[in-house]
């Protein structure tokens, strides 16, 4: 799962977004997902690195971070290196 609606996933995971959008109606939702998948032994592929800025502008600035570290009063834009390497490797088996 990459994109905006990793952060719905982070979030139901209990982890800070900082001002990531959202879908705060579906976080219970992702939460069952996330638990449906464990229960089957299935792996939800979530982005270990994001790319974040300061705001959602040309002009802002950005870094990578874990996705576990999201900055209070930064949002995520998008998968960050690290983990476009793992989806390609996830994928390709």
């Amino acid at each position: 799962i990459g994109g905006g609606m990793v952060f719905t996933f982070l979030k139901a995971k209990g982890l800070s977004v900082g001002t990531s959008l959202v879908e705060d109606d579906y976080v219970e939702t992702a939460k069952e997902v996330l638990t449906k998948a464990n229960e089957l032994g299935k792996e939800i592929l979530l982005p270990s690195d994001i790319i974040v800025a300061d705001k959602f502008a040309a002009d802002a600035d950005t870094q990578t971070v874990s996705s576990d570290r999201i900055p209070d009063g930064w949002m995520g834009l998008d998968n960050g290196p690290k983990s476009t390497d793992e989806q390609k490797e996830f994928l390709s088996d």
